[in-house]
């Protein structure tokens, strides 16, 4: 495959010479196995978190992992999954299928952070309830690094920043990447730039955001709701998941990588002609 090819598979999902004359390699038996782990496990924590919250009539911080997992877990692991499925694509076409991954790349961040919005809110709450109250946060692996302590009614704006819950990082990241993605379908698709962009905060979004679910299983609600042999279950197939659904679009990653450093040294070569003269 030439540079140019290459070039144009940016953010596409491209078959080799295999597959396009029916046959598949080792590499394409591999990933489609990881897919078909991804589905299941991404699919299995959803529903046992879902299930635990439904329990709790998704009170306090049930409500937050609630709408969090269906988030950023299932939402966006099938985001990046569906988007390099070739056989999906043979089957509803490629516009149907950029659709698809863009509707499930919106939800997973309207969904998201509209727990964290609830977590959120109920902590402002809880200081109107009680100013003298010491709402702490990001004082765990789960939050964002560092501690603030809202102890100033006053300044209600601030607590809201800085009492978002965990995945602050990965929300950034998220949201550069339904930026970018509305860039590339509304303004163009062929700006080589932009598409790196898009699957760079995509892949790094959706691995920050399982560390922050791994996390989210040691927390206060994570110990009152499971066992501890439960909450490792919990961080090992969450961990499962998180490799399985990332490492084709990681090779995609970095084969963007090169393709742009490619392209980079071999414009520069008449450049560089045109200098000598």
């Amino acid at each position: 495959m030439t540079i140019n090819d290459l070039q144009g598979c940016l953010s596409d999902v491209c078959e080799t010479a295999d597959q396009q004359n029916g046959s598949y390699s080792h590499a394409d038996y591999y990933f489609s196995f990881c897919n078909l782990i991804s589905h299941i496990l991404l699919f299995g924590i959803t529903v046992a978190v879902v299930y635990k919250c439904l329990l709790l009539k998704l009170a306090h911080t049930a409500g937050h992992a609630f709408y969090c997992t269906i988030g950023f877990v299932f939402f966006m692991g099938e985001a990046l999954l569906v988007r390099n499925s070739s056989s999906l694509e043979a089957w509803i076409g490629q516009t149907n299928l950029n659709r698809l991954h863009a509707v499930l790349g919106g939800l997973a961040f309207l969904v998201g952070v509209g727990g964290i919005a609830i977590k959120t809110w109920q902590k402002l709450e809880r200081k109107r309830e009680d100013p003298n109250a010491t709402v702490r946060h990001f004082r765990s692996n789960h939050g964002f690094f560092g501690k603030f302590i809202c102890t100033r009614p006053k300044l209600v704006w601030k607590c809201l920043i800085y009492s978002l819950p965990s995945g602050i990082i990965g929300c950034a990241f998220l949201l550069g990447s339904v930026l970018s993605g509305l860039s590339l379908y509304f303004i163009s698709s062929s700006i080589v730039s932009l598409k790196f962009l898009h699957r760079f905060f995509g892949l790094i979004g959706f691995l920050a955001l399982m560390v922050s679910q791994m996390f989210g299983y040691n927390t206060g609600f994570g110990r009152r709701q499971w066992k501890a042999h439960h909450q490792n279950l919990f961080k090992f197939f969450t961990f499962i998941a998180t490799l399985t659904t990332s490492n084709y679009e990681l090779r995609r990653f970095l084969r963007d990588i090169y393709v742009l450093i490619s392209n980079s040294l071999f414009e520069a070569e008449p450049v560089q002609a045109r200098e000598e003269l």
